[in-house]
């Protein structure tokens, strides 16, 4: 492969590469302008080499399939380091699945589909950007970790279990403890605000809400 194909390739990786990272940076999203550029250039880079070996007279017919399955496996781990568990709730899925799909169109321009490179680009920044708009627009789900204090551990447990069942609501992490003459009761959920709201108003009149932490997801 002549050198002049490999620089237009990672000039063309650089800038598809770096217009999904710059839609990155204004989300402000750990992954942005820097790391979509060398993810994109670097899987071009991967893939361009994949072509100069083919055509080496040494080079076997599986060796370009073989350098592209290599990239897609190697972003996997960096794509799963990116993702984290917090508060009941995973973060980091969009990012995770950004640095794949970048990984992906390195490789598609690393192999000279300059077009398909292009449309490439635009669905994802149509799925970033566009469906961003419509995300915001359905109530969000959000954890709820909740601290009562009741008077009696069987009869107003049982009263706020039921509670949480006729809201459609499934509490974990149900903890009870003694506290001189009463028993506080903490658990955890997740549900949308207003199924939150109608349970917390719901709750029996023997419960006193003593902590709420909320969680956005």
């Amino acid at each position: 492969m002549p050198i002049t194909d490999v620089l237009i390739r990672l000039a063309v990786s650089l800038v598809l590469g770096g217009a999904i990272g710059l839609e990155r940076e204004f989300s402000n999203k750990p992954a942005g302008l820097r790391t979509n550029i060398l993810i994109c250039t670097g899987a071009t880079m991967m893939m361009a080499l994949s072509g100069m070996i083919l055509t080496a007279p040494s080079a076997g017919g599986s060796d370009l399939l073989r350098i592209a399955a290599g990239v897609i496996t190697g972003i996997g781990f960096m794509g799963a380091g990116s993702i984290i568990r917090a508060g009941g709730h995973v973060q980091g899925l969009t990012t995770a699945s950004t640095m794949w799909a970048v990984t992906a169109l390195g490789l598609v321009i690393g192999a000279g589909y300059y077009l398909v490179a292009a449309a490439f680009t635009a669905v994802i920044m149509f799925t970033l950007v566009a469906f961003r708009r419509l995300e915001a627009a359905v109530p969000k789900k959000r954890s709820c970790s909740v601290v009562l204090k009741i008077p009696d551990m069987n009869e107003a447990a049982d009263q706020v279990v039921a509670a949480a069942v006729s809201h459609g609501i499934r509490l974990e992490s149900v903890c009870l403890k003694r506290a001189d003459k009463t028993i506080l009761m903490s658990f955890a959920f997740f549900t949308r605000e207003n199924a939150e709201c109608a349970f917390l108003r719901g709750l029996p009149a023997a419960a006193e809400i003593v902590e709420i932490c909320r969680g956005q997801v």
